[in-house]
């Protein structure tokens, strides 16, 4: 056997067992990483992202829709339609509802984006919204009322006018599964609130 051949020989022979003793404890830090399954941290994690009843109602929003949305000012009664259409459709493992919606408003294309869930801490419903028209990240919180199929948010709104938040609230009222109403309130600048704008949505064929 020539120098070369023998060296790696002997290298070998301490390579080999080193590697061999190293691998058990290679193979135990994953399960020495994993958290014990009766972690109570861990419990209360999966209950904090478990899907529930709560959820599943929000399973009617699913789908393709067209709607009509009309702005209001104190006192005006009566408003030109904005039509449009909107998509909506769960994300995380049915824990949101996404949805999206297009038109064009006020002579500019509009694009707006908002996500709903049921908090199982809160126990509540939550809302986000966020729009082309705007930089804030719109926030709200909810109930259902499944005997009048009603969801009533209350959070808050921009008041570009006098250039900030003012306390607003949205009712829901769907009359089936194809048919729902918006309608958004807000206090006016008397302080009393009134109508600022109606969405009717219908399911598209």
């Amino acid at each position: 056997m020539n120098t070369k051949a023998k060296g790696i020989w002997l290298a070998s022979l301490v390579i080999l067992p080193l590697g061999a003793a190293l691998a058990p404890a290679q193979e135990k830090k994953p399960a020495e990483a994993s958290a014990p399954k009766d972690d109570p941290m861990m419990a209360k994690m999966k209950e904090f992202g478990a899907v529930g009843a709560a959820h599943k109602a929000l399973e009617s929003r699913v789908g393709k829709w067209n709607f009509e949305m009309r702005m209001y000012q104190p006192g005006q009664t009566e408003a030109e339609p904005t039509k449009g259409s909107g998509e909506a459709k769960w994300i995380m493992g049915g824990r949101f509802v996404e949805e999206t919606i297009t038109c064009d408003f006020m002579g500019e294309p509009f694009q707006g984006r908002g996500t709903t869930g049921y908090d199982n801490i809160k126990k509540k419903y939550v809302s986000t919204w966020v729009d082309n028209m705007g930089t804030g990240i719109y926030y709200s919180v909810g109930t259902y009322d499944a005997g009048t199929k009603t969801f009533a948010f209350a959070g808050e709104s921009p008041d570009v006018m006098a250039g900030k938040y003012v306390k607003s609230r949205w009712v829901e009222k769907w009359t089936d599964n194809d048919h729902y109403v918006s309608q958004g309130f807000k206090p006016g600048p008397d302080g009393k609130e009134f109508m600022e704008m109606e969405i009717r949505c219908t399911r598209a064929k």
